[in-house]
């Protein structure tokens, strides 16, 4: 059975077996229309709000091998307008705690999101594990009208996509709640994964890499997905991936899998000055090899092992510099641990932290340890045949 229609149909059986628990809160299944995520954009017209709805049709999707979704699209004033005007439409109740997918558009990130955010974390029904993203693409919709072409529910498909992205590691994994939570803390900056929408053999589907910069509730600016990739590392959130490790005339020579890292940030002050030192522990697989001729004997791991360390501090202290420059927008924490660790520097600086982080000075120290080649220490190597 499709997968897309194994979980339409658990989603179906536990709202009926919701409904048959009590009879205070008693609706029936076909006057439900289950949300499964919503774009959101500015109206090209008038500027108002624009909500497109990805609704899961239970009756459809019955009747084939796979899930059925109908698209809903309505604009308005407020969310609560619109949320309400779909009803009138579909003469049906919204159901919002299956949802799985938030997609604002640029325009509307930068605008600010508050209003959005506050609706949805309002609504007695919406669950706070649904996962947030700002759309490259010149709208939200483009994303989640996606459905159309790959034949399946796009929000369901883009939170299975998040939960193995650990394993690549170029974009944040970020739940509403989450991000709520960084709006609303002291010296912390909220960030969101870009998603856009990438074409190969004329096949489209939806990609998630970098990440857009929140200061308060407005996105101020983007990191590539490269660079997210070590903004994790500062802040202690690589789970997977993969480190390029150049030769020595800085050409891609080895690929290391990412098997565990440990980060830790320690603010210290350095002759009247406050520094922020980070120290990273990563455990790696050595998975390719491009240049075998600087991997002959086991000596060349430990070559491998500390040139991979010194890129990757390097790209560390990069990521952070231009964030410092470019944004003054403090997405490592390291507010947030002066709070912890420094409260009465905390409080003197709190105010005008976002021109302190901008000048902070970064140490960062990276160790890279290659626990493995593979199953050879060694690269094959090729001989010249005589005639």
């Amino acid at each position: 059975m499709n997968k897309w229609k194994r979980m339409v149909l658990a989603i179906v059986s536990l709202i009926v077996l919701m409904s048959t628990v009590g009879c205070w809160n008693y609706i029936e299944i076909e006057d439900m229309s289950i949300v499964a995520g919503v774009a959101i954009d500015k109206g090209a017209s008038d500027g108002k709000l624009l909500v497109t709805a990805e609704i899961v049709d239970t009756k459809e999707g019955s009747k084939s091998s796979q899930a059925g979704f109908k698209m809903l699209s309505l604009t308005g004033e407020t969310m609560f307008d619109i949320v309400r005007g779909m009803i009138s439409i579909t003469g049906k109740k919204l159901f919002w705690s299956h949802s799985k997918a938030i997609i604002l558009s640029e325009e509307i990130a930068r605008e600010g999101v508050i209003n959005i955010i506050d609706w949805y974390n309002r609504d007695t029904e919406t669950r706070s594990d649904v996962y947030i993203f700002v759309s490259k693409e010149k709208t939200a919709q483009e994303i989640i009208n996606l459905s159309s072409l790959t034949e399946s529910i796009m929000a369901y498909a883009l939170a299975q996509q998040m939960r193995f992205e650990n394993s690549v590691s170029t974009a944040p994994v970020v739940e509403i709640w989450d991000f709520i939570d960084k709006l609303e803390a002291s010296g912390e900056y909220a960030i969101a994964p870009l998603i856009y929408i990438h074409e190969t053999n004329k096949i489209k589907n939806a990609r998630v890499s970098g990440a857009a910069i929140f200061s308060m509730d407005k996105m101020i600016g983007t990191i590539s997905g490269e660079e997210t990739k070590y903004m994790l590392f500062a802040n202690n959130q690589i789970k997977g991936g993969v480190l390029a490790v150049n030769d020595k005339n800085g050409k891609p020579a080895f690929s290391l899998e990412i098997l565990s890292n440990r980060t830790k940030v320690k603010p210290v002050w350095v002759e009247g000055k406050l520094q922020m030192q980070i120290n990273t522990l990563t455990h790696t697989g050595l998975d390719e090899v491009k240049a075998p001729e600087e991997f002959t004997n086991r000596d060349s791991k430990k070559v491998i092992e500390k040139r991979a360390g010194e890129e990757l501090q390097k790209a560390i202290l990069s990521v952070i510099h231009r964030v410092q420059k470019d944004y003054h927008a403090d997405i490592f924490g390291f507010g947030e641990l002066l709070h912890e660790q420094m409260p009465q520097t905390w409080k003197k600086i709190e105010k005008d932290w976002g021109k302190e982080f901008s000048e902070v000075e970064v140490v960062v120290n990276s160790e890279v340890i290659i626990d493995s080649s593979a199953q050879t220490s060694r690269s094959i190597k090729i001989h010249q045949k005589g005639d």
